[in-house]
């Protein structure tokens, strides 16, 4: 306080002082001087301060500048040495990685890139890199668990601990250590990948604000892209696909410019280009156009379609060659990408059927058919050295599996997405989920018997490669095959309410196959959790009572299938548990619309068949079956309670008076073994019509055995 009144009196003129009066202190002359018409002075002591003060100031701005243009210049000299690297050795993933025979490695100061003090001397970044032992472990883990499983964005060689950005090795972290027990970690993998995930993007952003961008950002985007998927946030993943993508085409990734030509660093923007495209295919949200050209006043999204015959006249890059111990095969990991593609129009089909597409799946221009038409010259092409009976997958001994993951990883993805494929095209829920339309008459009976059998054949592929993984002890590294699994049990649930006992009781321990794999996934990545617990519901909606039902028709015969949920597992839009509002960790909360407390298109479908089925081919009705009759049900919670009224034998005779043909249900959600709800009649299109043929002795040794890839 004392300094401060003592600092207002030598503001003050002579006048003022002398007077006691307060200065309003104006220079040269105050304003009460001026109307009193005096000589206005200022002491001199009040001068020399007043300069200190200016001089201390100006001092320490002087400061601020000198560290401005130090940062400055370390961006400039750095930007200055990316150009010098860019032209001599092209946009390298790794910024001293050997990319060429003429040039070497060079080791860099304390492992870490010179650009990365230019980084540093802001403060923006307080992420800590992890010890070194940790760091080449999580390396070594990547290119075990993660090379080509499913992206293929580096070599062996390229990735090292001393020479890669920092955004490229929180990336690799965040992917690689969840398959590491190193005691660094604490027993919290997850998080400590959700924190590398999140470093990584804060390194990968700043080199977009700095203007520094390499083929290494890319990269990293696309590791924490798959990172964040098996995060299971869905939002996440679309927008470091998004910015991936965008950046490819922006540096000019996205065409071929040196055709014939096969050195590293063109074959690494292959790769990289080659991942992204997988990328959006498997992981990436729908693409749609919107068109208001026809009608200003009624736009409408469109799907994008791939087989528009309108062709551009620029090239893509060339798939990479591939290299390893089964290069004599040829290369696998294009015809991955190439089924991924496939697998992207499935999900537009899967769309459109969910919008209630009216074009009926038998026409020659629907999805339906041009779908199979790709997937069946797609088995015509693929070479015979990669096909199941070739490969012999369970005759190789664990440690042959286990050392060639690069390629047997790669290979189950064919396998399983193949099946997949088929699965969902024939999806019985696809075709009789509409109860405004009686489905006997909307779908020929030909093409529901045929459909049956393909959905039944190929899901029990799916049990089958479960069986082989499981007896090879091979570890999955692609959360991606839990999405085909839980299809595979959604089809398998219809058939556990087969008039067959036989077929039910089948389809039971394939169900059950299908519940535990899903169950030791989920231990493993959240993504595959989401989908295991959304399978749960689903049965345990499935398998209710419905005293609706009863009171007009056989219970027994009754699936009931609640659509919202069914389409999300079929269409993978989102694995996201429903009380969270979709882009959760993304959006500011005020920006977010709060999740309804109710799906406004959540009705259940209850599934009726009128038919029997029989041991041997009838051939009284021309061999064709009758597709199911489906009834809906809004908010089934008004009229039962499944957790309060499990399905018993007694209430089952007591509503209908007749009974039962098999034995009781048992409850969904004890898993001894093989045993499950469905013993009980349910439809024709459950009866295996290969069943007759089977080796029940050996179940897998069959004529269900075509079909396979």
């Amino acid at each position: 306080m004392n300094n401060r009144v003592s600092k207002r009196s030598h503001q003050a003129c002579e006048n003022c002082r002398r007077k006691k009066t307060r200065c309003p202190g104006e220079r040269p002359a105050c304003s009460i001087c001026t109307r009193l018409q005096q000589t206005c002075q200022y002491s001199r002591s009040y001068d020399l301060l007043e300069r200190s003060l200016g001089d201390r100031q100006e001092d320490r701005l002087q400061q601020l500048e000198e560290k401005m243009e130090l940062m400055l210049e370390g961006s400039i000299s750095n930007r200055q040495i990316e150009i010098r690297k860019s032209h001599s050795r092209g946009p390298p993933s790794c910024d001293n990685a050997s990319e060429s025979s003429n040039m070497q490695a060079k080791p860099m100061t304390q492992g870490r890139p010179t650009d990365e003090k230019a980084l540093q001397a802001t403060n923006a970044l307080s992420f800590a890199m992890p010890p070194k032992d940790v760091v080449t472990e999580g390396i070594a883990l990547y290119f075990k668990y993660c090379h080509k499983q499913p992206l293929w964005l580096f070599d062996p060689d390229d990735l090292t601990a001393e020479s890669c950005r920092s955004e490229v090795i929180f990336g690799v972290l965040s992917l690689a250590l969840r398959y590491s027990n190193n005691p660094f970690l604490k027993g919290q993998a997850d998080q400590m990948c959700q924190q590398y995930a999140k470093a990584a993007r804060s390194y990968a952003m700043l080199r977009i604000t700095d203007g520094t961008v390499n083929l290494s950002t890319i990269q990293s985007f696309c590791l924490i892209a798959l990172a964040e998927y098996t995060a299971n946030d869905t939002h996440l993943t679309w927008l470091h696909i998004g910015l991936a993508t965008n950046l490819a085409k922006c540096a000019g990734i996205d065409t071929e410019l040196h055709e014939g030509e096969f050195i590293p660093e063109v074959e690494e923007r292959r790769r990289v280009f080659w991942s992204i495209h997988l990328l959006n295919q498997q992981y990436a949200s729908h693409n749609m156009q919107l068109n208001m050209l026809r009608d200003i006043h009624n736009p409408k999204y469109m799907a994008v379609n791939v087989d528009s015959q309108l062709e551009m006249g620029l090239k893509p890059p060339q798939t990479p060659q591939e290299s390893g111990a089964f290069t004599l095969r040829g290369g696998i990991w294009a015809y991955m990408v190439q089924l991924s593609t496939l697998w992207s129009e499935v999900q537009y089909y899967v769309s459109h059927c969910a919008s209630r597409d009216p074009t009926s799946p038998w026409l020659v221009d629907s999805g339906y058919s041009i779908i199979g038409a790709h997937l069946m010259d797609m088995e015509t092409k693929f070479p015979t050295s990669h096909r199941y009976d070739s490969v012999r997958f369970q005759d190789q001994s664990k440690e042959e599996l286990h050392r060639n993951r690069e390629y047997w990883s790669p290979w189950l993805y064919l396998q399983f997405t193949y099946h997949a494929v088929h699965s969902v095209l024939n999806h019985p829920f696809l075709y009789s989920w509409r109860p405004q339309q009686s489905a006997q008459f909307a779908v020929p009976n030909t093409f529901w018997r045929t459909s049956s059998e393909l959905a039944l054949i190929h899901t029990t592929w799916t049990v089958h490669l479960i069986d082989m993984i499981a007896e090879k002890e091979y570890q999955l590294s692609d959360p991606f095959l839990a999405h085909a699994v839980a299809i595979a049990a959604t089809i398998h649930m219809y058939y556990c309410r087969a008039t067959d006992p036989a077929v039910a009781d089948s389809a039971q321990r394939k169900l059950d196959t299908c519940m535990r794999f899903l169950g030791e996934l989920a231990t493993k990545w959240p993504r595959c959790q989401a989908i295991h617990q959304k399978i749960q519901r689903l049965i345990q909606s499935a398998f209710a009572v419905s005293l609706y039902s009863s009171r007009h028709r056989l219970p027994r015969r009754t699936l009931s299938i609640e659509t919202a949920l069914m389409w999300d597992i079929l269409c993978q839009k989102s694995t996201e548990t429903s009380s969270a509002p979709p882009g959760d960790g993304l959006f500011d909360i005020s920006f977010l619309q709060p999740p309804s407390q109710k799906h406004p298109d959540q009705v259940t479908v209850e599934t009726e068949i009128f038919h029997h089925s029989a041991g041997p081919v009838d051939t009284s009705d021309g061999g064709q079956a009758l597709p199911p009759y489906s009834s809906t049900v809004h908010d089934r919670s008004t009229f039962e309670n499944p957790e309060n009224e499990p399905w018993t034998r007694n209430n089952s005779a007591s509503s209908d008076n007749v009974p039962s043909q098999a034995p009781p249900p048992r409850d969904p959600w004890m898993w001894p073994g093989s045993g499950f709800p469905g013993d009980v009649s349910f439809m024709d299109l459950t009866h295996d019509p290969f069943f007759r043929f089977q080796d029940h002795e050996n179940p897998y040794r069959g004529l269900w055995k075509i079909g396979n890839l």
